[in-house]
């Protein structure tokens, strides 16, 4: 069994789109579609990753653990993992008290619920047509990466 290759099912290759990463299928995600259409670069593809880990972690409580964990990390208890996620919840009204509650909304849509732009489309501009609501959600999307970035950027130039 330890050979078997697990493959999406043709519902699922029907509804999202992939792509194939060596002998594997990945899910071609909004960020990467911006990303490889070169509407963002790396700044903004690590904050959408760090904005996405911190909703996790703030709203189920749950983390992916590394491949490998660092040598130097201490392990912590129910408090300080407890600690850790009230400060990702704080980092993210701060978030949404900057950016605003419509940019919380899109970022929870397009990172949290993991929607593709033509869904996002949808529930924003259910009046417009499907091609120009998910060219709206596009270029907003990439806006909205780009002032995320920012946001982290100055959080870090504060602490320094």
């Amino acid at each position: 069994m330890r050979d078997a290759v697990m493959e999406p099912t043709p519902e699922r290759l029907a509804r999202d789109g992939f792509r194939r990463v060596g002998a594997t299928h990945r899910v071609l995600g909004t960020v990467q579609v911006l990303r490889e259409a070169g509407d963002i670069g790396d700044e903004e593809v690590a904050a959408a990753e760090r904005w996405s880990r911190e909703y996790v972690l703030a709203s189920l409580g749950v983390v992916d653990r590394p491949a490998a964990p660092r040598p130097d990390a201490l392990k912590g208890d129910v408090h300080s993992w407890m600690l850790n996620r009230g400060k990702c919840a704080a980092r993210l009204s701060r978030i949404r008290e900057t950016l605003g509650l419509a940019a919380h909304v899109r970022l929870e849509m397009m990172l949290g619920r993991e929607m593709s732009f033509s869904a996002m489309a949808r529930c924003l501009y259910p009046d417009l047509s499907e091609a120009r609501a998910r060219m709206k959600v596009s270029a907003q999307s990439a806006f909205l990466l780009e002032m995320l970035a920012h946001f982290y950027g100055m959080q870090k130039k504060n602490r320094e």
